[in-house]
């Protein structure tokens, strides 16, 4: 078994290794270049594989932009091919118990990925008035943020934990509001605060603004 299994497992790894590699080079050559003026042949030529490699892999280019996306959000540590629901983080912070824990895990998340995709979302967001790709794949962003908290927390709302009076629905618009990219952009790359002391701050904020007060 082990004979016939190998090779494909081989292949498998070189394939993945293949598609890091042409996401990566196109995640750098989006946001330097902007999506209208990075080719797909571009992205090949700096990738060093055949531009037939990347239509085969991805069919368009819209659809290369939706994976570099996908990886940037999962990081090295999650497979960005998974489906989103099944993904490490999502798993983490779905099985926790604790309603202030699961928000301390979800700001760490934010704010581990705001790093990784404020370049590509500057690009999109520059680039989306004239091309519809980048204005459909920057809706998808915005309209992600306001899901994940809907399932992420609604085992808070099933089980009373929430704020008297909070709908599910309000949290998630608080929740979107408050703890996005463009938040610790605006506290640690304009204000000057460190990452620590906005994930604690932002932390307290949904914190006090989702669950009952502590007594």
């Amino acid at each position: 078994m082990s004979t016939t299994t190998a090779p494909g497992a081989r292949r498998g790894r070189r394939g993945e290794d293949t598609r890091r590699r042409i996401e990566q080079t196109a995640a750098g050559l989006f946001s330097e270049h902007g999506y209208a003026d990075t080719s797909v042949q571009a992205v090949a030529d700096a990738a060093g594989v055949h531009a037939q490699t990347i239509y085969q892999a991805y069919g368009t280019k819209a659809s290369l932009l939706a994976a570099v996306g996908a990886r940037l959000v999962a990081g090295e540590d999650d497979d960005p091919a998974v489906h989103p629901a099944q993904r490490a983080w999502v798993v983490r912070i779905q099985a926790e118990p604790d309603p202030a824990r699961k928000l301390r895990l979800y700001v760490r998340h934010i704010r581990e990925v705001t790093p990784r995709v404020v370049a590509l979302i500057d690009m999109l967001r520059a680039t989306a008035p004239a091309q519809p790709d980048a204005a459909v794949f920057l809706a998808q962003i915005e309209d992600g943020r306001h899901l994940g908290p809907l399932h992420l927390f609604a085992p808070l709302a099933e089980r009373g934990q929430l704020r008297s009076g909070l709908t599910l629905a309000a949290a998630c618009d608080i929740t979107y509001a408050l703890i996005s990219p463009d938040t610790f952009r605006a506290l640690v790359l304009r204000r000057g605060w460190s990452w620590n002391r906005a994930e604690r701050w932002l932390t307290d904020c949904l914190t006090h603004a989702l669950l009952p007060a502590s007594e």
